[in-house]
């Protein structure tokens, strides 16, 4: 196994990834209803958020942590970014995929080696990060990924 990872480490992100995955992509667009981004989360725990439909110009990711704290009971009301509550969907400042994604992406290129991208996850708390090339999605490679092929199962 320790072999295996450290050969792991050095190949580039494209090497790896199943070109028959970004069709699976979870990707929603900037303006859905917190519905349709609840549909998706039923069965995927992360969405990526595109510029429009149609777009693979990934601009957020919402998760199921993100979800999470909305559903929760609102806090204390509190003056955030020019809304009162913040981000709720009890006060109506959540009503987009937009208004709650996280728009501080973190990406990886497809020519980035599999070793620097997992240190980019590590140092960011992260467990899946995009795969972008020329400003677009392309793919995605989470710690789920890496575990199938560690134990071949990709």
């Amino acid at each position: 196994m320790e072999l295996k990872l450290r050969e792991l480490h050095e190949k580039k992100v494209r090497e790896i990834i199943d070109e028959r995955a970004v069709w699976n992509l979870p990707l929603l667009e900037k303006d859905a209803s917190i519905a349709s981004l609840l549909s998706i989360l039923t069965a995927r725990d992360h969405v990526w958020i595109v510029e429009k439909k149609g777009s693979r110009h990934v601009i957020g990711v919402v998760t199921e942590n993100d979800i999470l704290k909305l559903l929760a009971p609102a806090r204390l009301p509190k003056y955030v970014f020019g809304k009162k509550y913040g981000v709720s969907i009890q006060h109506g400042t959540a009503e987009k995929a937009e208004d709650i994604m996280c728009s501080h992406l973190i990406k990886c290129s497809p020519e980035e080696k599999v070793g620097d991208v997992l240190k980019k996850m590590v140092n960011a708390g992260l467990r899946r990060l995009p795969i972008v090339k020329n400003d677009e999605i392309v793919g995605e490679i989470t710690t789920r990924y890496i575990i199938q092929i560690l134990l071949g199962k990709r």
